[in-house]
């Protein structure tokens, strides 16, 4: 039987020679000495921060097994030699659990990160700032002569300055909506590249093990289902690709920095991924990525050979079980960011004006994938930031690791362990009685393996003729009460410990001042200044960062103009908790004092209704359908206004008189002062409220 002839077009034969000919390409990039470097670089570096690492990762899984429920493997041994319960009280869940909740509590109460920008104090001035000035002079100066008053020095000093001010409030103005467009944006941004997941994941590890990271902005291609209608009114789902940046947790377990560093940007780190065959096919074609070396990394299989034991222990412990029969086409990726050679960067292909200097080091991002480099970039980050932001619980002096919860109370939670353990045996002991026979009195026949309620004994006389019964009970001490005494102090000691009182997951026993609403919010009061610590490092550490970077990014590729503005980042995490319990209360309280025609004058319709704003949004209230913006008032007392001037027309005709203007003020020296309409403009502009 003849073969079948495999045919093939024009195109796809250029598409094979052109593959073929970037996978020669790249392992000849891969032969040079000095690329070989990079690729040996790389791996120093991680070998040297998995090794120095390892001490964390017993703790970490200590803290994970504490979490879970579980004895270390040493511990239950030891437990089991002994005999007995090998019960084990989940204190530590309950705790790490009560810290996540009310993490989520504080930090995501509006569904997103607590942040805010305002504008600097002294905006920047725009190039036309003088002009504009001399312009509002002229403009003063014209309205002089025309009053024919005399232009003198005082004057023309008093029209500089007043010209200066009116200049610098309206860029004050516009620096408070440039910063709110961009809140609107960033916290646009966030929804769309996943920062909410990303965050509680946080959480989670944060109130679990050391330290917790969370990545971003890493710009990545996603796919976005849009629904188009057709001519017929039906609609149809297409599907677009753009460019975000996104957010996403790293797993403390795969995260290595480097060793003896105190922050992060002190040096390099390693993260470590576990690619799919799809995952490495999806690399081809995106900037910065060496399509040859991807396809010579798909060609030679899976590179799974960095593994090591606390990964599938880890696994396990997450229920994750037979991982080592997983898909074996999986591809062990280290993504490394830190300090390059520049001629290791140029001979991987970068341009010599990226890098203008081979013997000088420069902060890239670089990718191993076995012995293959896929890609050796820039670390485009105007101030070299790396794209991970991490952070712990309880920090540790001089320290990148801190302290973890589960650590925290790891000696009250082994003597619960320890006291339950004893409880279950004693009562198991004090639940019946210990019995003694006599095995040579016993009739024949006669079973001792079981006792039984209404159980006949059978035995036959004592020879020796002592009287002594041929079975006797005995009763073992009951010590429940004590051991639970002792497990009570040492369950309570763990809040003080840990910080996080039973009271804040709904402990239904607090007695004393908790059983009040008042005296139980100042109980959670005084309790927030442990939490309070926590939610100052992630403010500081990842909140203020991320909102800085994802601003930088915004600063430097959107093209908005209305967004762009000097803006100082404010994370509002720790000032939420604060203010939580008491800030709407002193809002309602401000209201009422100022409810005043004195204060009112002061404040205005228009500070007014900000105040209005704040309490209805503490309120959860629907802020837009209550308050009216500004723009609204304005126009509300215009319609006053000329209702109020059509009335008072109205009367002055019924009574056969002609409206007449409001009489000028008489100054010391006999002249009139802003009398009539115009002074009354200008004290409404004074007060603030704009004619009504």
């Amino acid at each position: 039987m003849a073969g079948l002839m495999v045919v093939r077009s024009n195109s796809q034969l250029d598409a094979e020679d052109a593959a073929a000919q970037s996978a020669r390409e790249a392992a000849e990039r891969q032969q040079i000495p000095v690329l070989s470097g990079l690729s040996g670089h790389v791996r120093k570096c991680w070998e040297a921060a998995r090794d120095a690492k390892q001490p964390i990762e017993r703790d970490m899984l200590k803290a994970l097994r504490q979490r879970t429920g579980e004895y270390e493997p040493e511990k239950l041994a030891e437990i089991r030699k002994t005999g007995g319960s090998e019960i084990f009280m989940v204190l530590t869940e309950t705790k790490c659990r009560g810290a996540e909740s009310w993490l989520r509590d504080i930090l995501l109460d509006e569904g997103m990160v607590p942040f805010d920008l305002k504008p600097t104090p002294l905006p920047d001035m725009p190039p036309d700032y003088k002009e504009k000035v001399n312009e509002l002079i002229s403009q003063n100066v014209i309205q002089a002569i025309q009053k024919n008053q005399p232009l003198d020095p005082v004057m023309m000093e008093t029209f500089q300055e007043q010209a200066d001010e009116d200049i610098r409030v309206k860029l004050m103005e516009d620096a408070v909506d440039r910063a709110e467009r961009m809140k609107r944006q960033i916290s646009d941004q966030f929804a769309e590249g996943g920062m909410v997941d990303g965050f509680n994941a946080f959480i989670s590890d944060l109130s679990t093990y050391p330290a917790a990271v969370l990545k971003g902005p890493t710009v990545r291609r996603i796919k976005q289902l849009d629904w188009a209608q057709a001519p017929d009114g039906s609609y149809a789902p297409t599907v677009t690709e753009k460019l975000v940046p996104t957010y996403s947790r790293v797993d403390p377990f795969r995260f290595y920095p480097e060793p003896g560093v105190t922050r992060l940007k002190d040096g390099y780190c390693i993260e470590h991924h576990r690619l799919s065959k799809a995952d490495l096919a999806d690399l081809i074609g995106v900037p910065g990525y060496d399509d040859g070396a991807v396809r010579a990394v798909l060609d030679e299989g899976s590179t799974a050979d960095w593994l090591w034991s606390a990964e599938y222990t880890k696994a396990e412990l997450e229920n994750k079980f037979s991982t080592w029969r997983e898909d074996s086409t999986k591809f062990d990726a280290l993504e490394f960011w830190g300090a390059v050679s520049g001629q290791d960067l140029i001979d991987f292909g970068l341009d010599a004006e990226e890098v203008p200097d081979p013997a000088k080091m420069y902060d890239a991002c670089v990718w191993l994938v076995g012995r293959w480099v896929i890609k050796a970039t820039l670390n485009y980050d105007p101030l070299g930031d790396k794209p991970y932001r991490m952070t712990s619980a309880v920090k540790r002096p001089g320290a990148l690791w801190g302290v973890s919860y589960p650590e925290l109370i790891e000696d009250v939670q082994a003597m619960c362990n320890a006291a339950a353990r004893a409880l279950a045996n004693n009562m198991g002991l004090a639940s019946g009685p210990q019995v003694e026979v006599s095995v040579d009195r016993l009739a024949e026949g006669e079973k001792v393996t079981q006792l039984y309620p209404w159980k006949i004994w059978q035995t036959v006389s004592d020879p020796l003729g002592s009287g002594q019964a041929a079975v006797r009970f005995n009763q073992p001490d009951d010590r429940s009460g004590a051991l639970l005494g002792v497990y009570g102090q040492f369950a309570r000691l763990a809040d003080e410990q840990s910080g996080i009182p039973a009271y804040v997951y709904g402990d239904g026993a607090v007695g004393g001042a908790g059983r009040t609403a008042s005296g139980l919010s100042m109980l959670m009061g005084s309790a927030g200044k442990g939490i309070r610590q926590t939610i100052m490092h992630i403010d500081f550490d990842v909140i203020g960062p991320i909102v800085q970077a994802q601003y930088n990014w915004n600063m430097q590729y959107v093209d908005d103009p209305s967004i762009k503005g000097d803006c100082e980042i404010i994370p509002r995490g720790a000032v939420t908790l604060a203010n939580r319990e008491q800030l709407n209360v002193r809002r309602v309280e401000f209201l009422q004092a100022t409810a005043n025609p004195i204060d009112s004058k002061i404040v205005g319709p228009m500070g007014r209704a900000a105040i209005l704003r704040e309490v209805a949004k503490g309120l959860s209230m629907p802020v837009d359908d209550i308050v009216p913006t500004n723009e609204q008032l304005e126009v509300r007392q215009e319609l006053e206004r000329k209702a109020q001037e059509q009335q008072a027309a109205m009367q002055a005709e019924q009574a056969g008189q002609a409206p007449t203007e409001a009489p000028a003020e008489v100054g010391p020296d006999g002249n009139p002062q802003g009398g009539g309409d115009q002074g009354n403009v200008v004290s409404n502009q004074i007060t603030g409220n704009g004619g009504a």
